[in-house]
């Protein structure tokens, strides 16, 4: 199976496409998934496909992330596409016919493959990149809400102080709130000096 079919077995989280989020996206691969199914949680809710719809607060809705205040920080140009998000509550954008993941916490932009064919890769290929083994073990026949949670390590990445499989669970935009104040945390830090991740520990209660 296809990434694509999978997607398609999912029910759509928009009812209405709203025309203006879908001529705003400037790479027509996405344009047409988009078309095809408006918004989505794939692969156990893993992946956060984004739509477009009458709630433009919504925390899935295209539109929210083209004006999102962090774009400028981790480098997403102005054609970037922002049109999903991982089970670590990375973005996903399409750039320059890539697709690409935002690292939240370096705010490195990883490739995953190009775009004329990421929605035509195998399932299980891509769900591994994605975190779907963690999706079906974490949120498999779980309603995992408005604002999708995913999970964020009990210590970020970043550390190398995280323990395999410890990880909280978080709202996708508290997760991407908490990966923007590490990055601007760590930004211009000195190699070796010590990265102050309080706020982060406070979360995991």
């Amino acid at each position: 199976m296809k990434l694509i079919d999978e997607i398609d077995r999912c029910p759509a989280v928009f009812d209405d496409l709203d025309a203006a989020s879908l001529s705003a996206i400037t790479a027509p691969e996405i344009r047409a998934v988009v078309r095809r199914k408006n918004g989505a949680l794939a692969l156990s809710g893993a992946l956060v496909l984004f739509g477009s719809g009458a709630d433009l607060g919504s925390p899935l809705h295209l539109a929210r992330y083209r004006t999102w205040s962090a774009r400028a920080d981790y480098g997403l140009e102005a054609t970037d596409d922002v049109f999903g998000a991982d089970v670590f509550g990375d973005l996903l954008f399409a750039r320059s016919g890539g697709v690409y993941r935002l690292d939240g916490e370096s705010g490195d932009h990883v490739r995953l493959g190009e775009t004329g064919e990421f929605f035509e890769l195998p399932r299980a290929d891509i769900a591994e990149a994605l975190g779907g083994h963690l999706g079906r073990e974490r949120f498999s026949g779980r309603v995992i809400g408005p604002d999708p949670l995913r999970l964020l390590p009990t210590a970020p990445f970043m550390t190398s102080q995280n323990i395999a499989g410890a990880f909280f669970e978080a709202p996708l935009t508290r997760a991407l709130a908490l990966k923007h104040r590490l990055f601007l945390a760590c930004r211009g830090i000195a190699e070796g000096a010590a990265i102050d991740c309080s706020f982060w520990r406070a979360e995991v209660g």
